[in-house]
């Protein structure tokens, strides 16, 4: 399920995040026209940038998917203390 949800979660950036890539490859291949022969060395960078940015992505949202589910699970444990059969045997104790 991770895995589709960060195949998914690609477009997450929107238009912005599609401005800045689109600019980046502008860029980069005006610079690849320069190096000509030597634009190998930006191959090498841009893939090196590309495993960094899926690195941080995976990470940041396996650390988001891991904290929303300890959420999850805190407030399914309130909820379950609130509303057990014990609660229900003091409640009417007392009255």
């Amino acid at each position: 399920m991770i895995e589709r949800l960060l195949r998914d979660g690609q477009f997450l950036g929107g238009e912005g995040y599609h401005n800045a890539t689109s600019h980046i490859l502008e860029v980069s291949d005006a610079l690849a026209r320069r190096l000509g022969k030597g634009s190998q060395w930006l191959d090498e960078l841009e893939d090196a940038y590309i495993q960094r940015e899926q690195i941080v992505m995976e990470a940041a949202f396996r650390e988001g998917f891991c904290q929303a589910v300890l959420l999850a699970l805190e407030v399914w444990s309130h909820e379950r203390q609130m509303h057990s059969p014990e609660d229900g045997k003091q409640n009417s104790e007392s009255q």
